[in-house]
């Protein structure tokens, strides 16, 4: 919400609730076609749809596949939980205050986006743990989600130009997103405004 506030204080603005099954390269502009039949025109676009990503940038030459590696979640009572965020490496799973409860997070399962959550997933987690707070309440879970990370076979995000100079594309970051989003956004904008490319993203090509 508030990336999006700053987005309209300089001037833009924010569609919701579009589902964007094609973007259009006009020659002079492009064009992003909702599944509604909506259309929205702009002089560049750039495809950030996470896991998402392939169906968009295929037709303007992206060929490195972006799999989904979905991510599970839960939420617990604090007793018994590490009251600062705290990994275990050896199990592979984050445990994160926030505000009443703590957050318990683990997994890399490769499968379609939209699968459903497999609540096996969640069951892993909980036994993988089970031994290292005893004390803890794993019964009284909430929140229990799964969300799909953008991962690329390389390990390398896809930041940058396609083969249609108005339509680039950033993503692929896997579990890395939160962190390198907010710099690959910046240079990739910056990228875009002035035509120069910045050094930094030279690795991380699109048409690689």
């Amino acid at each position: 919400m508030a990336l999006a506030d700053a987005v309209r204080d300089r001037g833009g603005k924010i569609i919701t609730g579009l589902e964007v099954t094609r973007v259009r390269d006009l020659g002079t502009g492009v064009v992003a076609l909702a599944r509604d039949g909506t259309s929205v025109h702009a002089d560049a676009a750039v495809l950030a749809p996470g896991a998402w990503l392939g169906r968009l940038a295929a037709p303007f030459g992206v060929r490195t596949p972006v799999q989904s590696g979905r991510g599970y979640s839960f939420s617990l009572p604090p007793g018994g939980l590490p009251t600062r965020p705290t990994y275990f490496a050896e199990r592979r799973v984050v445990c994160t205050p926030l505000g009443d409860r703590v957050r318990v997070a683990g997994m890399m399962e490769f499968t379609a986006p939209d699968r459903p959550a497999d609540p096996r997933r969640i069951e892993a987690i909980v036994n993988s743990v089970r031994d290292l707070l005893p004390s803890a309440d794993l019964t009284h879970r909430t929140d229990e989600w799964a969300g799909p990370r953008p991962c690329t076979a390389d390990g390398l995000p896809l930041v940058g130009p396609t083969r249609s100079p108005r339509v680039h594309v950033c993503g692929g970051h896997g579990m890395w997103g939160i962190a390198l989003g907010p710099l690959s956004g910046k240079l990739l904008a910056e990228s875009i405004v002035t035509g120069r490319r910045a050094a930094e993203l030279t690795a991380l090509h699109p048409l690689r």
